[in-house]
Formats: C-alpha cells, sequence, structure tokens
C-alpha cells in the first residue's frame, strides 16, 4: 500500500504553513550549490539532532519539521529548481497564488520517519515491515580532453566503496561459526519506540540492526567481525557526448552497501572536468574560433579552410569583411547532452595586415587609396624635396604628405613593436 492509502486509512492528515522567511539551504546549512549527496549528508546529521524522541527541547519538533520540509524539496531536482526560480516547490506559490495554491504538505508522520529511520511506521502499534537501509552515495572525479567531451569516451575510474566482507559474507563471523540471537530484540533487529500515540521502528542499538551477535573469538578476521570492508574497484563509465566541465555522471549502485543493516548500495557520482582547447572555446553547446583572414581576401572576398570539432571545412568569405564581423556555420557546434540537437560555431574575423610591403606593393596600394579616396597619388620625390626644404629643419613636411597606407602601416609598425614587448 502506498503512503497516501495508509493515511487515508487512519484518517490522519498533516499540514504545514510554509514559512517564507525559511531559507532552505540555510536551514540545512548547506551552500546553494550544494550536491545531492552534501544535501543527503546534511539532513540526516540534522534529523538525528533534533528529532523529539533524542532531543527533548521544546523547539526540537518544529526545528526537526522544517529540517524535513527543506530536504523534500531541496533532494527532489524538480522541486529545487522551483524553490531556486521561484522560492517555492509549488511556483504557483512563489508567484503569489491565493488560497488552496502553493505548498502542500509532506505527507503523514509515517511518511517521515520512514525516511528518517529507513524502517517501518505504524500508527496503530506492533510490528512494522523490518528494518532496511540505503548505502551512502560516494564521489568521484574525472578529467577528460576538450575532444572527448565533445565526442563521448568511455574510461575507467578507480573507486574503494564499502562493499561486503567476501570470507564471511557480510556476516562477519569465522567460517563455521554461529552469531547468536540479540536479546534486547529477540532476532529482529529492530526496536520499537513511542512517540505521542505512535509506535517507531529503528534499527536495534545492540547488534546494530542485524539482529544476532558474534564472539570476539569467532569474528572474521578480514574485517574484524564487522562485516564490511573497503575494496577496490575499476569501474567503466560512459561519457555522452557533450558533456562539459561540472555535469556529474551517475552510475546506480556503484556506492556504499549499508553499515548496517540490508539494503541497496547507494550510488557513484562521478564529476567531469574538461581541459581547454587550444584551437577552440565553448560555451554551452556553442564552438567559437577566431579566423584570420588575408587583407586580399577580406577587400575581394574568397574561400578559407576553418577547422571545426568534425573536421575542416570550405568557409566562403563574402568581399568587405570587417575586422570583428562574426559568422555562424550551423549545427558544427556540440551535441547536446542526450538530445539530438546540436550548438552552432562562430567564427570571429580578424583581418591580418601585412607589416612590410615591396616597392611594387606599396604603388598599387597608393593606387588604390587614390581611388577610394579621390586624392591625386603624391609624388615620393616631391615629398623629399619638399621634407629638405622645411625652415624649422623637421620632417614635418613628409608627415604631412604621408598617404593613407603609410599612416595604416606606421600604426601597424607600433603596434608589432608594442607586441614583442
Amino acid at each position: 500500500r502506498s503512503a497516501a492509502q495508509r493515511t487515508a486509512e487512519r484518517g490522519f492528515h498533516t499540514t504545514f504553513v510554509h514559512r517564507a522567511s525559511d531559507d532552505f539551504y540555510e536551514v540545512l546549512g548547506v551552500k546553494k550549490d550544494a550536491s545531492a549527496p552534501e544535501i543527503k549528508k546534511a539532513y540526516y546529521q540534522l534529523a538525528k539532532k533534533y528529532h523529539p524522541d533524542a532531543n527533548k527541547d521544546p523547539g526540537a519538533k518544529d526545528k526537526f519539521l522544517k529540517i524535513q520540509e527543506a530536504y523534500d524539496t531541496l533532494s527532489d531536482a524538480s522541486k529545487r529548481q522551483s524553490y531556486d526560480q521561484y522560492g517555492s516547490a509549488d511556483p504557483m506559490e512563489g508567484m503569489g497564488g491565493g488560497p488552496g495554491a502553493g505548498f502542500s504538505g509532506f505527507g503523514g508522520m509515517d511518511d517521515i520517519l520512514s525516511q528518517m529511520f529507513g524502517g517501518a511506521f505504524s500508527g496503530r502499534g506492533g510490528h512494522g515491515h523490518g528494518f532496511t537501509s540505503q548505502g551512502e552515495d560516494i564521489e568521484a572525479s574525472i578529467t577528460l580532453s576538450f575532444m572527448e567531451a565533445v565526442n563521448g569516451v568511455q574510461k575507467t575510474i578507480t573507486i574503494t566503496p564499502v562493499v561486503h566482507c567476501e570470507p564471511c559474507g557480510g556476516q562477519g563471523a569465522k567460517k563455521g561459526a554461529k552469531r547468536k540471537t540479540c536479546r534486547t530484540c529477540r532476532g529482529t533487529g529492530q526496536a520499537m519506540f513511542k512517540m505521542g500515540g505512535f509506535h517507531v521502528q529503528q534499527p536495534c542499538p545492540e547488534c546494530s540492526g542485524e539482529g544476532s551477535s558474534i564472539s570476539s573469538k569467532d569474528k572474521c578476521s578480514a574485517c574484524q567481525g564487522r562485516g564490511r570492508v573497503r575494496e577496490r574497484k575499476t569501474v567503466p563509465i560512459d561519457i555522452p557526448a557533450g558533456c562539459d566541465s561540472g555535469m556529474r555522471v551517475k552510475i546506480s549502485d556503484m556506492g556504499d552497501v549499508p553499515a548496517d543493516g540490508h539494503g541497496p548500495a547507494g550510488d557513484l557520482y562521478v564529476k567531469v572536468r574538461v581541459l581547454p582547447s587550444k584551437t577552440f572555446r565553448r560555451k554551452g553547446s556553442d564552438i567559437y574560433y577566431d579566423l584570420q583572414v588575408p587583407l586580399t581576401t577580406a577587400i575581394l572576398g574568397g574561400t578559407l579552410r576553418v577547422p571545426t570539432v568534425d573536421g575542416d571545412v570550405e568557409v566562403n568569405i563574402k568581399p568587405g569583411v570587417q575586422p570583428g564581423d562574426e559568422l555562424r556555420l550551423r549545427t558544427k557546434g556540440v551535441r547536446k547532452v542526450n538530445s539530438t540537437g546540436r550548438g552552432d560555431q562562430y567564427l570571429n574575423l580578424n583581418v591580418k595586415l601585412p607589416t612590410e610591403l615591396t616597392s611594387k606593393q606599396r604603388e598599387l596600394v597608393e593606387q588604390l587609396d587614390a581611388e577610394l579616396t579621390g586624392k591625386p597619388r603624391s609624388d615620393p620625390a616631391k615629398e623629399s624635396t619638399e621634407s629638405t626644404e622645411s625652415t624649422d629643419g623637421s620632417e614635418q613636411g613628409t608627415k604631412e604628405k604621408d598617404g593613407f597606407f603609410s599612416r595604416i602601416k606606421k600604426d601597424f609598425e607600433n603596434f608589432k613593436k608594442h607586441d614583442d614587448k
């Protein structure tokens, strides 16, 4: 039966009035960019500290409920996204919904306590369904080259999760040794305690939920009777195409097994770090590349060969392009994760000007300057004479007669000297 069915049969209902002043991240004591394992760890530490059965402070119960509400929201990806955007797990409430809209509560107390203790809960007393627990999640990291992240790759990583001891099968006893039934829980592995009119099941403190114990002489030498050891494992991991720095890849059931009791192992989260490219820049699924365009190609147009993440392609350059112009190559970017779509590649055009000219090249450029500006072409010999006859002995005459491209050339020569420094 679902939690809702059990609640309906008992006629038990809980509500909670949302307080906008309570920041869920502050309630759990985590940062806004905290990972799921960090949120889970903080929750369990606080829940154990403020549970009403363990903490007799009058305000412990309210604190416990706030902690539970914060965890219910931040542990769910969609609720967390809504909370970060609207300030509430329910977008309608964050946008000013009227009565009846907004936070709907977090279910009956049985759901809260079952999540807290991992065991059965009953509002009528009696035995529950047995104790199970979830193993802890673990984290690892991996570094990829730029192109490995773009194309996707299979890698292997080494982890050391907590596993069941192989020699004793996780029992903690030597081969042939017998465990003794726990007198406290009589072999059930569960202890009952009362909270108000309800009975809550949790792991037996004497046998740690195992239901039995073992003498020191019969303990397994490999695990010292704990039934758990750390094991070094090499795990294959498939990195999807389009993965980027900061993304995490989840591998289910590769985390730690439960330290006590029985239940599934936690998950493995692999955080990805991508090295930068010497050729490209990346923003999300888009690629950026600085394309050097020769002066003549910028003026006359032409075709240039351009590198992309899929290989070189030919790109047509229209006549008259300007420095800083941008061209877009559609679907030449990075594949979007878990999608068939792709980003684009953007070309930032940098017009490359020559820094040295032959006399013939200079003459041609000066002809172009005269044609474009409508000014008569200057005579180099006459400029030299006028410069020599200057009354103050300076080169002012030459400077005044310098052509358009001469000024451009000097500017770029100065720029080159500055760049060399």
